[in-house]
């Protein structure tokens, strides 16, 4: 009898349909990034629809014009291969949630101007330490200026300080301040009061605060206004598979 009861459950469990993902679950997850990052336009293809494991064998997605931290980022780019997400069944619900994948080539764009629109009414440090920032990139790199508000039992002062540096990638999520040379126009003040000045603006981009942006940064190259953020090969576009567009 226990032999025939095994026999019927599993003659059930081979003819029970399996979920099978299709286009309008792919539809979904691109519709998860664009109501997350609100982007200008979003452009993704997919090798096909993702298997029973959750995963696509081929994924490239492109974000232009999406706001991280309060600031724009003109481009986002991203491919992974092997990548693996929850169930597709989860993504019409807005539960989208990126688990691996073998590879991952990622590109990213800032521009200047979109840095000091950010900027113009934001302040930095526990106390509003800083204020009136702005940025220029050419190709040699960051220069910056700001006003850093001096706070001690005696004096309340605002200094000028002007800032030349280079970026760097830390952990391949962070950038940081490269090797920053301060120049001080107004007064002659101690490095203790500069390095604390510095300390609260680094780093300058957390993207560990986005996991559903599963970019890992290896290089920067400056150019006149604008500064690319790419690992060692940058993502490219791939042919075939489903394509999947949005402009807003």
């Amino acid at each position: 009898m226990k032999k025939i009861i095994l026999a019927f459950i599993f003659m059930l469990l081979l003819n029970f349909p399996a979920f099978s993902a299709t286009e309008k679950d792919v539809q979904n997850l691109i519709g998860f990034y664009v109501k997350k990052f609100t982007p200008e336009k979003a452009d993704m293809i997919a090798s096909g629809l993702p298997d029973e494991n959750n995963e696509f064998n081929d994924l490239y997605m492109s974000l232009n014009g999406i706001v991280v931290e309060d600031m724009r980022l003109d481009t986002i780019c991203v491919r992974m291969t092997g990548v693996k997400f929850n169930a597709p069944s989860e993504w019409a619900n807005n539960n989208v949630e990126f688990d691996r994948a073998l590879q991952i080539y990622g590109y990213g764009k800032i521009l200047e101007k979109d840095i000091n629109e950010a900027l113009k009414s934001k302040t930095f440090g526990e106390n509003d330490d800083w204020h009136d920032i702005s940025i220029k990139i050419t190709p040699a790199g960051l220069y910056g200026k700001g006003y850093y508000h001096v706070n001690t039992m005696l004096l309340k002062f605002d200094i000028l300080i002007e800032i030349t540096s280079g970026l760097k990638i830390v952990a391949n999520k962070q950038i940081w301040l490269d090797h920053p040379v301060v120049k001080i126009n107004r007064l002659d003040v101690p490095e203790t009061i500069t390095n604390k000045a510095l300390a609260d603006i680094q780093p300058i981009l957390d993207l560990n605060r986005y996991p559903d942006l599963p970019i890992k940064l290896n290089k920067i190259e400056f150019k006149n206004g604008e500064a690319i953020l790419s690992t060692k090969i940058a993502p490219k576009k791939f042919d075939g598979g489903l394509k999947y567009k949005y402009a807003r």
